[in-house]
């Protein structure tokens, strides 16, 4: 990792999961940044240029995860940056996210569902 710090950014609308997620990924050494919607999230993603954007896909705000991957993918200076896609659809509506059907319409770099496995998660941060 060098010098840089990995800063990890985290857009979910449920601020009990963000404190949780927050802390837990502080305590192993990484710097956290949370947004509570979209919009916002957005802006903090083009303002810090994170390592690594952790997404909801189903927020109920302005804009979805599905809105902010979106952008993060059409803008030539954020593509290349991974975006972990998280959602309790399975566990709320018993969806699936399938990866290649909804690729064009959500492409995050790796899929995972809530609750999330934190050493999965702490795992798969690491091959970055």
């Amino acid at each position: 990792m060098g010098n840089t710090p990995f800063l990890i950014v985290i857009i979910d609308d449920n601020t009990d999961y963000l404190f949780t997620m927050k802390t837990f990924l502080t305590r192993n050494g990484f710097e956290v940044e949370t947004a509570s919607d979209g919009s916002t999230g957005l802006e903090l993603i083009k303002e810090k240029r994170p390592s690594l954007i952790m997404l909801d896909v189903m927020m109920e705000t302005t804009y979805s995860g599905f809105e902010v991957c979106r952008q993060v993918r059409n803008d030539p200076e954020l593509k290349e940056t991974p975006i972990f896609g998280i959602s309790g659809m399975q566990d709320e509506l018993g969806i699936k996210f399938d990866k290649y059907e909804d690729e064009e319409y959500f492409s995050p770099d790796i899929f995972f569902d809530k609750p999330v496995d934190k050493n999965a998660l702490l795992a798969k941060i690491n091959d970055l």
